[in-house]
């Protein structure tokens, strides 16, 4: 409901941003303003971690097309990193040559 009355009194007081979480800043001690960091961390980190389960790797609002993609990312490191075992099973590739071609495949 439209009060006329609350408006007058917080434009003559400050407007009403006085109060925590949005007060004076550092006017209020070191305490308070370091709970403030921490509430707005804590929201943030809150937002980042829904984003992350609804988003991330199998979230249910995830593209589906991407779990696509990185399963056929994951076979084709898998089938490279076979033919290098074999490779190196077959005395073909010395193993100082096998771990830098490994780490080369899994760096993409």
């Amino acid at each position: 409901m439209f009060d006329p009355g609350r408006i007058i009194f917080l434009a003559a007081n400050g407007g009403g941003w006085d109060f925590w979480p949005f007060g004076a800043g550092f006017t209020a001690g070191w305490l308070m303003t370091l709970s403030k960091f921490v509430f707005i961390g804590l929201i943030l980190g809150l937002i980042m971690l829904a984003l992350r389960i609804l988003f991330g790797p199998r979230g249910p609002l995830r593209d589906k097309d991407l779990e696509r993609e990185a399963e056929e990312e994951k076979q084709r490191i898998s089938e490279a990193l076979d033919i290098l075992r074999k490779r190196l099973a077959a005395g073909e590739i010395s193993e100082e040559e096998f771990e830098r071609k490994k780490w080369l495949i899994k760096r993409g």
